[in-house]
């Protein structure tokens, strides 16, 4: 005779819609796993990874930036912190301000027209902190 509690019930039916719901494909996982190079979906070929992620299925809800530029250009940044260049110990990503919410309607064409306006965008903070070469990341929905 199994005794199942009722809140223990509920949790787990609670924990099944989660993980239904939270599931990223296994492709897009295995791409995040072999090319995201810190704890934001940060990417080198950002095209490709949203490539991927609309052929299955998923979307993004959110947008924040990051000017890729050298450590010697971080002091005139319009962003501060953030991770090291993989590929080159003198650039840093440099997390900036720019955030864009709403994004969960959007096609992909919407989605790269946007990022492509942002990244001809010459961004500043007053005279002296300009961007250097913007580069998203990703919030995925749910």
């Amino acid at each position: 005779m199994e005794i199942v509690l009722p809140w223990l019930e509920r949790f787990a039916s609670l924990l099944r819609r989660m993980t239904k719901t939270n599931m990223i494909s296994e492709r897009v996982q295995d791409y995040i796993n072999e090319h995201a190079f810190c704890s934001e979906y940060l990417f080198k070929d950002w095209a490709s990874f949203l490539d991927l992620l609309y052929a299955e299925g998923g979307r993004i809800s959110s947008i924040l930036w990051w000017d890729h530029c050298t450590r010697k250009q971080l002091k005139e940044s319009v962003g501060s912190g953030g991770y090291t260049d993989p590929d080159n110990n003198e650039f840093v990503y440099a997390e900036t301000q720019l955030y864009r919410e709403g994004l969960e309607t959007y096609t992909l064409d919407e989605i790269k027209a946007y990022i492509d306006r942002e990244r001809k965008t010459d961004l500043r903070y007053g005279s002296k902190y300009r961007s250097h070469d913007l580069v998203p990341s990703f919030h995925l929905t749910d």
